[in-house]
């Protein structure tokens, strides 16, 4: 077992595993999981939020000094950082909870590819012998869970190994499948979403800062993220594609309750 492994995909697994032996629902356990990934990340969007704040309000002082120093470049990012110094700002603070997705997303990749392994936590050895006994053909996890759930009486007789069967159906939906370019079908749905929610995102963040009067190259970020959002979740299964989809509504939802605390904080605390 590598570090990545010891440290993102099996501990996802075991929670992904402890939500399904209560809902059994492969579609809610996702969803349910995300929910308990964006309340774990919730200080570090406060952090985000307070800096987005701090940062609208200095909007009005970095374009004084974007006037005044039009023509000097490098004076105007001396001017800028001792700016952000003076009232300690970090125009990255934003971006660490977006770095933490990556790995969480990667890990949930592994979890979805490999759910024998990391929600099953059946050993290789076992695999083997599974396979051997119900004479499984294919090569991905994915299609042994499947086969594991349609024999799971014979596994139990045979090999005594205990094992929680997933049901990767979820309102019509093979979560464990990849929407294909080719052929149009229901789980079209899932980059549809995907793109629409993250688009959302964009603008209800924009919004939320006050960066309404955004310029070129960000405007064509709103479009190109999204676009990438939906490329992913057809080659992905469909089961990360619903993790992005519920992960932009959640932004969405904790974005607005923290702007809202963080202002009627500073109103108190002016008042």
């Amino acid at each position: 077992m590598n570090v990545f492994d010891m440290l993102i995909s099996t501990p996802l697994g075991y929670i992904i595993s402890f939500i399904y032996s209560f809902v059994q629902n492969y579609g809610f356990t996702i969803i349910l999981f995300t929910i308990v990934v964006k309340i774990l990340l919730a200080p570090l969007m406060v952090k985000q939020q307070k800096s987005m704040v701090q940062m609208q309000k200095l909007q009005p002082e970095l374009q004084k000094l974007q006037k005044k120093y039009a023509n000097d470049k490098d004076r105007l990012n001396q001017e800028t950082v001792k700016l952000y110094q003076d009232h300690k700002v970090n125009p990255a603070g934003g971006c660490l909870p977006l770095l933490i997705q990556l790995p969480i997303i990667i890990g949930l990749y592994n979890v979805i590819q490999s759910p024998v392994k990391y929600i099953m936590h059946i050993g290789a050895e076992n695999i083997q012998k599974i396979i051997k006994l119900i004479g499984f053909t294919g090569k991905d996890q994915i299609g042994l869970a499947t086969a594991m759930a349609e024999n799971t009486e014979l596994i139990l007789e045979k090999l005594s190994i205990s094992f929680n069967p997933i049901n990767f159906e979820f309102f019509g939906l093979n979560l464990a499948d990849k929407p294909e370019f080719s052929t149009f079908n229901l789980l079209w749905i899932i980059p549809a979403l995907s793109a629409l929610t993250a688009y959302i995102s964009s603008y209800v963040s924009a919004k939320i800062s006050g960066n309404t009067q955004q310029n070129e190259q960000m405007k064509s970020m709103n479009i190109v993220m999204p676009l990438m959002s939906a490329y992913f979740c057809f080659i992905l299964p469909a089961g990360v594609g619903l993790y992005w989809i519920m992960s932009n509504v959640m932004q969405m939802i904790l974005q607005c309750i923290i702007t809202v605390i963080i202002k009627k904080k500073e109103e108190n605390t002016n008042a």
